[in-house]
């Protein structure tokens, strides 16, 4: 899976050393207690999804010693850059 960028994105991450196939796109929502929630949007390669199909599982790697709170889910968000208006 890769991150990839999406109309929503608004920052980048950037591995130290890295190229455009490691960089994180994300964007900031709001929690619902005032915080901060930085979003990314992964997307499966196509022998990821037909895997998925096949019943495999994902599995999220979190490196450190302790689990910061975190989600999982399927968006619909539109990939790419936002139109200019």
């Amino acid at each position: 899976m890769r991150p990839r960028r999406t109309i929503n994105s608004t920052r980048v991450f950037r591995l130290p050393g890295g190229n455009e196939d490691t960089d994180l796109w994300a964007y900031d929502l709001p929690d619902t207690e005032g915080g901060n929630v930085i979003c990314s949007v992964w997307v499966p390669e196509d022998d990821e999804r037909k895997a998925i199909a096949n019943g495999e599982n994902i599995r999220l790697m979190v490196w450190g010693s302790t689990t910061p709170p975190i989600s999982m889910g399927l968006t619909d968000e539109a990939l790419g850059r936002k139109k200019e208006e």
